[in-house]
């Protein structure tokens, strides 16, 4: 049942996930979480990088994106939702937001839609999301790559409220 559950924490966080993620998203140990990995490992559901993209945080990726797909549908929607956020937050929490700025907004962006649809109420997650969206609009234009900038900026004004003064100056990006 723990790997199972881990394998579907895995899947919250991508094809590819890392320690820190798994601790933040299950709320186990650490010892435990890569106690768990090395169980997965050894059966041949995931591998460990030899690199990481996250500096001292270890890196793993599944061996086949079925077995992501599998896990990730067994989740029922509200604790999607869930681990979608702390996705979010782990990511938020390694600083470096202009390198995380569409990572971020893409897992506060699922975490609203999957929220939206169990009929949860969505006002701690929509402000997170429409700063995240914010934020990679702002990444993205910076790189000048206007498509997505636009399409991050248009998502963002649709959670921004009416008459927030900041709505003006996302208008103006957009």
């Amino acid at each position: 049942t723990e790997e199972k559950e881990l394998l579907q924490d895995a899947a919250v966080v991508g094809k590819v996930f890392w320690l820190g993620a798994l601790t933040a998203i299950s709320g186990r140990e650490r010892a435990r979480t890569e106690e768990l990995l090395h169980h997965l490992e050894r059966r041949e559901f995931v591998h460990r990088q030899r690199h990481s993209s996250f500096g001292s945080e270890s890196e793993y990726a599944f061996r086949h994106i079925l077995v992501r797909d599998v896990a990730y549908g067994q989740i029922p929607r509200p604790a999607r939702a869930d681990k979608h956020r702390s996705a979010a937050e782990w990511i938020e929490s390694l600083g470096r937001p202009e390198d995380n700025a569409e990572t971020v907004a893409h897992h506060y962006l699922t975490a609203l839609e999957l929220m939206e649809v169990a009929g949860q109420p969505l006002d701690d997650v929509a402000g997170a999301a429409r700063r995240a969206l914010r934020e990679a609009g702002n990444r993205a234009l910076a790189l000048a790559a206007a498509r997505p900038a636009a399409a991050f900026f248009g998502s963002a004004l649709e959670l921004w409220p009416e008459g927030d003064p900041e709505r003006a100056h996302l208008l103006l990006r957009l």
